[in-house]
């Protein structure tokens, strides 16, 4: 009985003296049935500890993500306190750049309607000599005539954007300062 005793020691008496009289096969099946048993609960118990592993990985790389995060945001917070007065610049630069791009666009939208304006006369004109109301030599007078205004709309924009606009602000023509001498008049005076 002492085998029994190590082996099962929540098995009380009554349980130890019915095992006793039963014969080989009858304990070969209940030592199956707790192998199998205890088999299906360490199984159990592996893959539920495995799920809370990775559950707890997941949480410590999302955790070492969010202080990563909250590491950045800190230095570009304290790069942007370092930078209050530069910021201002910055922004106040990007406002000259926006608007330098509008009024790109809309010196390219004023020359890209001129171009539209012509073919639609174009078009309207060839449209009248196909019924005989205008004589091939109008048309090409006209044409010519149209075709010098838009050459000089180009030429004139291009012109006057190579030579005459400001870099920095698109809107404004370029003065040089030497030529005004303006510069040396608004000089500060030397401290005392």
């Amino acid at each position: 009985m002492s085998a029994y005793d190590t082996a099962f020691p929540s098995v009380d008496s009554t349980v130890v003296s019915t095992l006793g009289k039963a014969d080989a096969a009858y304990i070969d099946l209940i030592k199956t049935g707790i192998n199998r048993a205890e088999t299906n609960n360490f199984l159990s118990g592996f893959n539920s500890s495995e799920g809370i592993s990775n559950s707890t990985i997941s949480s410590s790389i999302l955790l070492s993500r969010n202080i990563n995060l909250d590491d950045v945001a800190k230095h570009m917070t304290a790069n942007n306190n370092k930078l209050l007065n530069g910021s201002k610049d910055t922004y106040l630069r990007q406002g000259e750049i926006n608007e330098w791009q509008a009024q790109n666009k809309l010196d390219t939208l004023f020359f890209l309607q001129t171009v539209f304006l012509f073919f639609t006369l174009m078009i309207f004109l060839i449209f009248l000599r196909q019924y005989g109301m205008v004589t091939n030599r109008q048309l090409w007078i006209i044409a010519s005539t149209f075709t010098l205004i838009l050459v000089g709309i180009l030429w004139n924009r291009a012109s006057y954007t190579n030579r005459s606009r400001d870099n920095r602000y698109w809107n404004r023509r370029y003065i040089g300062l030497s030529d005004a001498n303006l510069s040396a008049s608004n000089k500060c005076p030397e401290p005392l």
